[in-house]
This record gives structure tokens, C-alpha cells and sequence, in this order.
């Protein structure tokens, strides 16, 4: 027959109380067959060093939770109900263009989120003064893309008010104006956002 072993802590003081719910119905705790920690924080209950199964409504509603903390390098999974990553933060990129030089340009409200394999960009690009750019205006990504077959929206919002294409092409994020013509112009701003996979 197994056994159970309370151990005391030599250098406790405190006094450990295991209290019995007000019940008429007989319960049964049963523990892994496992080493780890059951109850972790006051009035928090979770196993560490084990895979732990819920077969019901799991409820992160209480005041001072509703957070799932991921680690930051992904524990990849190939199983395809396993959401294994969520990062969030602010995006900074690389501005330039297909051909020519810009001489400068700012580059402000950029965000992303990356849920699972997916991960949503967005900001605005604003051409001060455009130099000798020429073609495509290209934005490096927060996080690398797994292909070029994605893309998103934006517009012009500083000046003219026109649309512009939103795509991936070489790793990067590409803004093309609507109908392929020049958006080289001195002070044009463009948001958008984008979506694609990693």
C-alpha cells in the first residue's frame, strides 16, 4: 500500500492547515505519479514538471489574473490544436527602397502580435524627403515571414489620400502606391497593417 508523508520545513515556524471543504459528499484528491508542485501561490493552484489536462471551463476572469505568460524563444509543437507562441511589442524597421537612395523618412505607431504562426504588423511610414528612391518602398519585419504569399492595406494619409498595395516580396514588407505609379513624394505618410506567416 503506498503511503502518505507529511515532512515538516526544520526552519519553518508557520503552522500548515489542511482544512476539509463543508460537504455531506465524500471526495477523492489524487495525486500525479509525478514529482512537482501542486499549489504554487496563495489561492493558486497549478502542477509544474507535468502536463496538466482540464477537462473543464478553465476561468482566468478573477481580478489580478487573466495573463498566459509563453517563453520567449517558442517550444515549437506540430500538433495542430497547440497554440505554442504569443509575443507582442513596438517594430522599428529598415526603410528603403528598390532603387535610388532616401535621404530621410520617420517611422512611427508600429506594433505587432504573433499568435501561433501568424503575426500582425502596423505603422506609419512617412517619406520627408525622398531623395533618389525609386519603385517600391520596402520595410524590414519585426519577426521573419515564412514566404512571400501574404499582404495587407494601406493609404496615403498626410496629403493625397490615395490607396496603396500591401504585399511580401523577398522577406520584406513592400508599399506600392494603387496603380503602380510613383509615391516618391516629399512628405507623403502611409499607414497600414499586414498579416502573414512565420
Amino acid at each position: 500500500m503506498s503511503q502518505i508523508k507529511l515532512a515538516p520545513n526544520a526552519s519553518g515556524t508557520g503552522i500548515f492547515t489542511i482544512d476539509s471543504p463543508n460537504s455531506n459528499t465524500n471526495r477523492t484528491l489524487t495525486l500525479p505519479d509525478a514529482t512537482g508542485t501542486i499549489i504554487t501561490t496563495a489561492g493558486g493552484a497549478a502542477i509544474s514538471g507535468t502536463t496538466g489536462t482540464f477537462t473543464g471551463l478553465v476561468d482566468i476572469s478573477a481580478a489580478g489574473a487573466g495573463q498566459i505568460k509563453f517563453p520567449a524563444t517558442a517550444n515549437a509543437s506540430s500538433d495542430a490544436n497547440t497554440l505554442d507562441d504569443y509575443e507582442e511589442g513596438t517594430w522599428t524597421p529598415t526603410i528603403t527602397s528598390d532603387g535610388g537612395t532616401i535621404t530621410s523618412s520617420t517611422f512611427t505607431n508600429g506594433l505587432y502580435t504573433k499568435i501561433g504562426r501568424i503575426v500582425c504588423v502596423s505603422g506609419l511610414v512617412t517619406l520627408t524627403n525622398v531623395g533618389t528612391a525609386s519603385g517600391n518602398l520596402q520595410l524590414t519585419l519585426p519577426i521573419a515571414s515564412a514566404n512571400d504569399n501574404w499582404g495587407g492595406a494601406g493609404a496615403e494619409i498626410l496629403a493625397a489620400g490615395y490607396q496603396v498595395a500591401v504585399c511580401g516580396s523577398g522577406g520584406k514588407l513592400i508599399i506600392r502606391k494603387y496603380d503602380w505609379s510613383s509615391l516618391w513624394t516629399n512628405n507623403h505618410g502611409f499607414r497600414f497593417t499586414a498579416v502573414y506567416p512565420t
